[in-house]
């Protein structure tokens, strides 16, 4: 399943395919956010959390960039 495949999903659809089939690389924290980064298929998933409750804020899909820029240092590509 490519990005594109994975955008068309419903929600829902979205979190299960992540938590059955994501990889956990990797994290990074700032003061009121964390970050857990996943790869899945061909691309990276950042699930964005509240540091003070642990709930999760939003999901971002990417493949390269900006997003991934953070996680340099943390994982090995």
């Amino acid at each position: 399943m490519g990005l594109y495949e994975y955008k068309m999903l419903e929600e829902a659809k979205q979190w299960n395919v992540l938590w059955d089939k994501g990889t956990y690389l990797t994290h990074h924290i700032e003061p009121n956010e964390k970050f857990n980064l996943y790869a899945l298929f061909d691309f990276f998933v950042e699930v964005q959390l509240d540091s003070k409750t642990d709930k999760i804020v939003c999901k971002k899909h990417f493949q390269t960039g900006q997003l991934l820029d953070k996680y340099s240092g943390s994982i090995g590509f």
